[in-house]
């Protein structure tokens, strides 16, 4: 009887779950734009936790081991109880990595941003000349070949016209629209500044108790899943630890040291704006695959405008310093760190990038190791169910 009346209990609650699921999925349906706005609203609302939780999360390695190798043991000699050694050390790890990192901040925008600013000021005030040295090509080559000064004469005309009719029928109307937007750019930045201040505040908290957080999400996930279950969220939980922390610090690690390199090989040749082309170089140098070449093309063209010549000694020396990279430097310092064949990084920043944007691609590549490692796992686990051998080359085709 009792077994009845547990069968009818399950029936109604799964049949109530049902109904409910229903009723959700067609409210989401018929209020698809009010459910959006509202997503949309919590997403800015969470804007500071995700800062927060990005900054603890890149943070707290450089956090453990000052606690770990530095003031433990050095606080040890003075008060032998652990539990207030732990909890002043943590604190004083937290502050001075904070303090070390807006310091180096802060000495990079000092050193880079001045050389910046001064490479686009003299782009700005050579543009007249250049703009001089490219009628200068034009006219050589049109007396030597006269179709081809025809051709850009009439190509001249008909973008000076576009532009000119852009002027006049687009952009002296909607100056007014441009200003608003200025103003709303300015009210975005302060709200982004305001953002930041409370991430660092987030991420202090996240930082000082992270081991309570992790123990609680643990704890939370054998409520809900088995015991099986929960240890293979946790499992993968701990890959895409794995796969990002160890991508992303190298992969800043190894752009620093091209950025640097650049800066050194362009100052030798006497490249010109060779701090500009250098930050460039090795912010673009982040994203993988395309990275290089999304860096490279536009530093080149800039450099052919200033001069040919150094154009060409520039391409030179970005493909060696590239070769460099992507064959010592890249793999000696990320290693073996994605496992993935260039095909598949190839495809994850094309799907990723194509999907996300500029986010995705820089992305892709961890994010699609984790999915590659996940599948491959599940395909291990089934195959020696089936008495199948698990590896690869045993599907190869014998010839």
């Amino acid at each position: 009887m009792k077994k009845l009346e547990n069968k009818y209990i399950y029936a109604g609650i799964t049949a109530f779950c049902v109904l409910m699921a229903g009723l959700i999925c067609g409210f989401i349906f018929f209020n698809f734009d009010v459910v959006t706005a509202a997503f949309g609203k919590l997403n800015s609302a969470l804007t500071p936790i995700y800062i927060g939780l990005v900054i603890a999360y890149l943070l707290s390695p450089m956090v453990n081991g000052m606690e770990r190798m530095v003031f433990i043991p050095l606080l040890r000699k003075i008060n032998k109880t652990d539990k207030r050694v732990r909890a002043f050390a943590r604190g004083i790890s937290i502050v001075l990595v904070l303090v070390l990192a807006a310091a180096v901040i802060f000495w990079l925008s000092m050193l880079v941003v001045p050389e910046v600013v001064d490479s686009i000021t003299n782009l700005a005030d050579n543009l007249p000349d250049y703009y001089r040295n490219t009628l200068q090509v034009a006219n050589d080559i049109g007396k030597k070949h006269p179709e081809i000064a025809q051709y850009m004469k009439e190509s001249t005309n008909t973008v000076y016209t576009q532009v000119r009719n852009w002027v006049q029928n687009d952009l002296l109307p909607a100056s007014t629209e441009i200003l608003g937007s200025v103003s709303d750019g300015l009210l975005s930045a302060l709200g982004m500044l305001l953002n930041v201040v409370i991430g660092i505040i987030v991420s202090i908290y996240l930082m000082a108790g992270k081991e309570r957080f992790c123990a609680q999400a643990k704890r939370l996930l054998y409520t809900i899943f088995s015991e099986k279950r929960a240890n293979r969220i946790l499992s993968f939980g701990k890959d895409i630890n794995w796969s990002f922390a160890k991508f992303f610090s190298g992969k800043i690690i190894d752009s620093i040291i091209v950025a640097i390199i650049t800066f050194i090989a362009l100052s030798i040749a006497d490249i010109p704006y060779t701090a500009l082309i250098s930050v460039l170089v090795g912010v673009t140098n982040i994203i993988p695959f395309f990275g290089p070449y999304i860096g490279a093309i536009p530093s080149a063209l800039l450099v052919f405008l200033a001069s040919p010549f150094k154009g060409v000694i520039f391409l030179v020396l970005i493909i060696i310093i590239q070769q460099v990279d992507g064959n010592i430097i890249g793999p000696k310092i990320i290693g073996e760190s994605v496992g993935l064949e260039s095909f598949w990084i190839l495809f994850s920043i094309l799907v990723f990038g194509s999907l996300f944007g500029l986010i995705g691609m820089i992305c892709a590549v961890p994010v699609f190791s984790v999915l590659y490692k996940t599948v491959k796992r599940w395909s291990h686990r089934r195959l020696e169910k089936k008495g199948l051998p698990a590896e690869t080359n045993s599907y190869l085709r014998k010839k």
